[in-house]
């Protein structure tokens, strides 16, 4: 009786039907009004179970694969939710149909196909977020124009948006980045190695790169970065300019409010250069990031926006990084015969592109989705699942890509990691988890590989 009288409030709730409805006949209308609800609600695993009973009703209704596909999708179910699209290809909404398409090649960093679907998306329905996100792609893509392109689309989409002019100053810099070649690496270079250094108590990876050919500075390899960011103080110190004018921009997990961006013609990390290199410039000092002790950090870095061709290993027992070159006709690093114990597992990529995320079950529990983030001293956990879990913050097991740890500690969060439209992360595992592991990103294959 319970889910009939839900999915009655659910096809008022959602389409504000007057029409009666037999609350005690099971039927695909009902299950698609609770799938649907749940989805508003931001409870994507029970609309996945009222999206599945509805397809065993009626297998042939896109609509309810749609449904499927999406609930699948923010779960991090990324295989179930390509097998749901692929039944869902006559549903009414071919703009979800197509954004769908898009989100699942973000999650398997196949950002060409994304942006061809996403487009396909925006011109079958304008909407200013979706074009947001596609600005984004084409950023990590490296094309720059059309990520310009695509913010000017934006903003045309929603003219009263109170970031408007941190979006205006963003999209007129990429056009500035587009006029050349931007971060090109020496194809000759296939292997980097490099030691950084762990402070106590933070445990955040600091590595010594060279920028515009300056003496070694510390840069944290962060994978929970949306962007790369540089230190006013210290680009200014080093004469990187000119310094474009930046505003604040809608941000999730790390709220991003660049006061401004510039391009570093060169950095360099062991015997790898990259050459001009777009930054959002921010003041670390305010951030707190610029004084860590003896550490000056002069930028923040993801692997996944400058080495997305190259298998990137964090070594947090021998402090090292490697950067090893993953070229199609290669092995893939997961193939390659370990020497030592060695578990792997898949992951994905969030809805911006360059967020790792990982399945991970806390106390045994069903598997929920988490951001990797090197970048992140602690696990954090997002309270509600702690409650809904019963997790005791002080002491829990952890378990991911066939690794676990017992006796961790977490900080609870009072929201959501990640804002709407993405993946629902459930939670950060940071430093605590890796502790003295081997872990390596394979962009290719998108596994994780974790060594002893």
């Amino acid at each position: 009786m319970l889910h009939q009288v839900q999915g009655r409030l659910g096809l008022a709730f959602v389409y504000d039907a007057d029409a009666p409805l037999d609350l005690y006949d099971d039927s695909a209308e009902l299950y698609r009004a609770l799938a649907e609800t749940y989805l508003a609600a931001d409870d994507p695993y029970s609309a996945a179970v009222e999206a599945a009973r509805g397809v065993d009703l009626a297998g042939d209704d896109p609509d309810l694969w749609l449904l499927l596909d999406r609930a699948r999708y923010r779960l991090a179910d990324v295989d179930g939710a390509a097998t749901a699209l692929g039944r869902a290809a006559g549903a009414a909404d071919q703009a979800t149909v197509a954004w769908q398409r898009a989100l699942l090649a973000v999650a398997g960093n196949r950002l060409t196909e994304a942006r061809a679907a996403g487009q396909r998306a925006l011109d079958l329905r304008p909407d200013p977020d979706r074009a947001l996100t596609l600005a984004g792609w084409a950023a990590v893509d490296g094309d720059f124009g059309a990520a310009a392109d695509a913010i000017q689309r934006f903003l045309a989409l929603s003219t009263d948006d109170p970031q408007a002019a941190g979006y205006r100053d963003l999209a007129e810099f990429y056009r500035i980045v587009s006029r050349a070649p931007a971060m090109r690496i020496d194809d000759r270079v296939t292997r980097v190695q490099v030691n950084f250094d762990l402070k106590r108590g933070d445990e955040i990876p600091y590595v010594p790169m060279r920028f515009d050919g300056r003496e070694p500075a510390y840069v944290l390899f962060d994978t929970g970065a949306e962007h790369n960011v540089i230190d006013r103080a210290y680009a200014r110190s080093i004469g990187v300019g000119p310094i474009f004018p930046g505003g604040p921009l809608h941000g999730a997990y790390r709220a991003t409010s660049p006061g401004g961006w510039a391009v570093v013609d060169s950095l360099q990390i062991g015997s790898l250069r990259l050459e001009r290199v777009p930054f959002a410039v921010a003041d670390f000092a305010a951030l707190n990031l610029r004084g860590q002790g003896s550490y000056y950090i002069a930028a923040v870095i993801n692997p996944a926006l400058l080495f997305r061709d190259f298998v990137v290993v964090l070594d947090y027992e021998h402090r090292r990084i490697e950067l090893i070159r993953n070229r199609p006709d290669d092995p893939t690093y997961v193939t390659l015969q370990p020497r030592i114990r060695r578990t792997t597992g898949p992951f994905v990529f969030d809805s911006n592109g360059v967020w790792p995320v990982l399945e991970v079950t806390l106390d045994g529990a069903r598997g929920l989705p988490f951001l990797a983030d090197t970048g992140a001293s602690d696990i954090l956990l997002d309270a509600r699942t702690a409650g809904a879990l019963r997790v005791d913050p002080q002491a829990f097991e952890a378990a991911a890509a066939g690794h676990a740890r017992d006796e961790l500690v977490a900080q609870l969060l009072p929201g959501p990691v990640a804002g709407p439209g993405g993946i629902d992360l459930h939670g950060i595992l940071g430093f605590p988890f890796f502790r003295d592991m081997r872990v390596a990103f394979d962009y290719r294959a998108m596994q994780v590989v974790i060594e002893n």
